[in-house]
């Protein structure tokens, strides 16, 4: 049997944890505004699928063995800060590079959309990610009568209520995109998309 009450805070959560702009959220959409939501998708389903791997490794025990090991966290923290850093990097060289023409050239090579596998490894990356995913675990634990159950509650949570609601960010970028057309934006959008992610990058390190 379902609990009700915990149904609906779950309901209310899941949305307003998601609506609300985070880490996540803005690289979402700087990544639809400077390469189009077609192209954003793939790192947008990684996100989504590191943050549901992330809740069922925390209703099985993730939050013992962070306790048993905390220098885990510790590991992941540097190791995610220092991995974004160096994207960051890239894009943030040709947002400052003078030489457009270079710019538009070598684009395609040096400066792409994330993919699926670096969405996943981006929430895994992020210790307030897998913060929010062992408190989820915790609170709601008791939705249902077994962890299994509870587990398959969470998650149908998160994909009927959790994914359209992020796809906001996916879309809000993408709008941006069809409004700025010119090329002299391009450097602007690198600039953006570069500070989006060292701004994770710093929070990872500060939480």
């Amino acid at each position: 049997m379902i609990n009700t009450t915990l149904l609906i805070s779950l309901i209310s959560l899941t949305f307003l944890s998601i609506i609300t702009p985070g880490p996540s959220n803005l690289i979402v959409m700087s990544s639809s505004a400077l390469f189009g939501w077609r192209r954003t998708i793939p790192m947008f389903l990684g996100i989504s699928t590191g943050s549901a791997l992330m809740v069922s490794a925390s209703v099985y025990g993730l939050g013992a063995i962070i306790e048993s090991w905390p220098w885990l966290l510790v590991a992941i923290k540097l190791l995610g800060a220092a991995w974004l850093t160096n994207m960051s990097i890239q894009f943030l060289k040709k947002g400052l590079s003078n030489n457009s023409e270079t710019q538009g050239k070598n684009q395609s090579n040096s400066i792409r959309p994330f993919r699926f596998y670096e969405g996943i490894f981006m929430q895994w990356a992020n210790p307030k990610a897998i913060i929010v995913a062992l408190t989820i675990a915790a609170s709601f634990i008791d939705i249902s009568e077994t962890p299994f159950q509870s587990l398959i509650i969470i998650l149908g949570i998160f994909i009927t209520v959790g994914i359209p609601t992020a796809s906001v960010w996916l879309f809000l970028g993408n709008l941006v995109n069809k409004m700025v057309t010119d090329e002299k934006y391009a450097k602007k959008f690198n600039l953006i998309m570069g500070g989006s992610i060292l701004l994770t990058a710093i929070m990872i390190l500060l939480a």
